[in-house]
């Protein structure tokens, strides 16, 4: 069986009350939070293919469109 090494220890500081309860995202780089940002009571958070897989079973059509909203140069 192979030895652990050292684990490294990354301090965080978050950006929330004191008397905040949740569920919070970070985004780390080279072991330093860059961002973090709470995440709201009705947000969940999965992977593109999960998220295609679920809208595949729902029976939801995902279409691809072409351009953005600034596409149609006549309006």
């Amino acid at each position: 069986m192979r030895e652990a090494g050292p684990r490294c220890v990354c301090p965080v500081d978050l950006h929330v009350a004191p008397e905040f309860t949740g569920r919070v995202v970070l985004h780390i780089e080279n072991g330093r939070v860059i961002c973090d940002r709470r995440l709201l009571d009705d947000e969940h958070i999965c992977s593109l293919a999960t998220f295609i897989e679920m809208a595949r079973e729902m029976e939801l059509r995902i279409e691809e469109v072409a351009g953005g909203s600034d596409s149609d140069t006549n309006s």
